[in-house]
């Protein structure tokens, strides 16, 4: 559940649209079978006080095709403005992270959109008329949206001359305040027996990984282990763990619960994100940096425009090409054992400390000045786009879903 979502329903009220899936597609083997998309009928359940999660009914095959997309997200708008009926949400914001479902709009009819961009999302596609239908959202998006939050000061750049509202904030990505200096806990069972030191890597095992960096370093380091912890995502993730498959030290765990991310963050001894060159790389502003800060331990990276600024990028070791990326992993390994037990645990201590302005609590009270600010703005008529039809006295903050993970609040955060 999206933390920033969770952090803003005491206030304004919430309801969070759960992926879903198209009904030729199975749910991922990790999804607990309650949390399965319903076939028919949507699945609306409260978590917490003024917090709602809506679970929409299984998709349209091809949904990505515009025809089929337009229908589908129409639908789950209708869908959407039934459920904050019901809720008694009279006033209604869309805050979009999937920008597929701005076709949601002139079913749903909401008050605000706010557009919450936190990658170039049409670089995750692999098929042309998917990139298609997801650009010319995300041009309607920022063209209609009364807010942009983004990520990166790279996206704000990349995007502030289209969008209407003349609102961009810069708002990077964080981690849960409680896995912060968390005590550390016995290595995961199945790290147990294999060689150190342990190079981690925790996410999607995808197309957008550098697996040329990656096979590099379990041969380098061939009397370690080279552990990826997260699924394999898509034809080109598939080859890539093949080839990672046929090196002895390398370990591709498979999906882990979140809850156990800190776990294996903590057990590593290095840390990696190697992001390949590419609109990915460009744009992302990846929350496993600020994960594996949290555990305390020493970060390699591949370089990262947008962590570039941020003041945590003193504590991530960034290195492009093979040797510089290999040395890297070199030195901090050093580093660790330099000193001893002490000064290992007072470099772990200063990187706890630099991602603490990072937790998600911080970074909800940032958003909600910024919502504050732009409410007081709105209600002075600056950029007004009018109240909804059948707005009550109620102003709980927007329903928005995605099938890549839905979100109200800051969802993919």
């Amino acid at each position: 559940m999206a933390h920033l979502a969770a952090l803003a329903a005491p206030r304004r009220g919430v309801l969070y649209v759960e992926p879903s899936f198209s009904l030729l597609r199975r749910a991922p083997a990790h999804c607990p079978p309650g949390q399965a998309n319903p076939w028919l009928a949507p699945r609306l359940a409260q978590r917490a006080p003024r917090l709602w999660t809506l679970a929409p009914p299984r998709g349209l095959p091809l949904w990505t095709h515009p025809a089929v997309s337009r229908l589908q997200h129409a639908c789950y708008g209708a869908m959407l403005r039934r459920a904050a009926r019901r809720l008694g949400y009279g006033r209604v914001w869309l805050w979009l992270y999937n920008p597929l479902y701005v076709q949601a709009m002139d079913s749903l009819r909401p008050e605000r959109l706010i557009l919450d961009l936190v990658d170039d999302l049409g670089a995750y596609e692999a098929r042309a008329h998917s990139r298609r239908t997801t650009g010319a959202c995300l041009e309607r998006a920022l063209a209609q949206a009364d807010l942009v939050l983004t990520t990166s000061a790279l996206l704000a750049e990349a995007h502030a001359a289209k969008t209407r509202a003349g609102r961009l904030e810069v708002v990077p990505n964080g981690v849960r305040g409680e896995w912060i200096g968390r005590p550390a806990a016995e290595p995961p069972a199945e790290l147990r027996g294999l060689p150190r030191p342990w190079i981690g890597f925790v996410g999607a095992v995808s197309d957008y990984l550098d697996f040329e960096l990656l096979v590099a370093a379990a041969r380098r380091f061939a009397a370690g282990s080279l552990i990826l912890v997260g699924p394999v995502r898509g034809g080109e993730g598939e080859k890539g763990a093949a080839r990672l498959r046929r090196e002895r030290n390398a370990h591709l765990l498979g999906h882990r619960p979140q809850e156990r991310v800190p776990d294996y963050a903590a057990a590593f001894d290095v840390c990696l994100c190697p992001f390949r060159v590419g609109a990915v790389r460009r744009a992302v502003n990846p929350l496993k940096v600020y994960e594996y800060l949290a555990a305390g331990r020493p970060v390699v990276a591949t370089p990262l425009e947008s962590l570039a600024s941020e003041p945590v990028a003193a504590w991530i070791r960034f290195a492009e090409v093979e040797e510089a990326f290999l040395a890297a992993i070199a030195k901090e390994l050093a580093l660790e054992r330099a000193g001893g037990a002490p000064a290992a645990a007072e470099r772990s201590a200063a990187r706890r400390r630099a991602v603490r302005p990072y937790a998600w609590e911080s970074i909800s009270t940032r958003v909600a000045s910024i919502l504050d600010r732009a409410e007081e703005a709105w209600a002075a008529g600056a950029g007004d786009r009018g109240p909804a039809a059948g707005a009550g006295d109620r102003s709980p903050a927007a329903a928005n879903g995605t099938p890549a993970g839905g979100v109200t609040g800051k969802a993919s955060r």
